[in-house]
């Protein structure tokens, strides 16, 4: 294989990656539309989609294992090979935080909404925000936005302690309304938890372009 097609190979894997970036993203905003409108059957949508998910997962990284088998790539390509396969293991985690929230969803279907849920909403928003930039960085291969990216875990950090603190005051003084509201404590955990794993593919952008492993939040 010539370098030409190497590079070409390394193209379509990421292109891959974008469209498995795609689909999760999705995933995460169908599993709050589901939680918003209390619709099962988006909700079960979630769960189906989520083995699309993992197949793109198996795809990329057979694709990654046999590049490397057959061109021994080294320094750059070699980490970029790796750092792809990093890169989907995070999003495929992350579509199972997605597949979390659409069960939580479904059980809180019987329920009257309760405050808080408006507040994940928009931190649901502000992670998929960062679920895109962290790819974006990826493909420019753009360490600062990498960076800035990471610094802005911050704000997901901030909204998820907000809404636990609400949530909490919410079950001490409604007893009757723990049941619902621990899924919303689930639901927010999911939340925090994919922005824990933007972080990390942050560092794993860095790593491929660096060779260096910083901790970055």
């Amino acid at each position: 294989m010539t370098r030409k097609a190497f590079h070409q190979e390394l193209r379509d894997i990421e292109e891959s990656v974008i469209q498995m970036a795609s689909l999760v993203e999705a995933e995460i905003a169908q599993a709050m539309l589901a939680l918003s409108k209390r619709d099962l059957n988006l909700a079960e949508d979630v769960i189906v989609k989520d083995d699309e998910v993992n197949e793109m997962q198996r795809e990329i990284r057979s694709h990654c294992i046999a590049l490397m088998a057959l061109q021994a790539p080294v320094a750059r390509d070699l980490r970029e090979l790796v750092t792809v396969q990093l890169v989907i293991n995070e999003l495929e985690r992350m579509g199972d935080h997605a597949v979390s929230i659409s069960k939580q969803a479904m059980r809180l279907k019987d329920f009257e909404p309760l405050g808080p849920t408006g507040d994940l909403v928009d931190m649901a928003k502000t992670v998929r925000e960062q679920v895109r930039a962290c790819i974006q960085a990826f493909v420019d291969v753009n360490v600062q936005l990498a960076r800035e990216t990471c610094a802005n875990d911050d704000k997901v950090d901030h909204a998820y302690r907000e809404i636990l603190t609400e949530i909490i005051r919410l079950m001490s003084v409604e007893p009757e309304k723990v049941a619902p509201a621990t899924s919303l404590l689930f639901i927010a955990h999911d939340l925090e938890r994919i922005g824990d794993r933007v972080t990390n593919i942050g560092e794993d952008v860095v790593y491929m372009v660096t060779s260096e492993i910083e901790e970055l939040n």
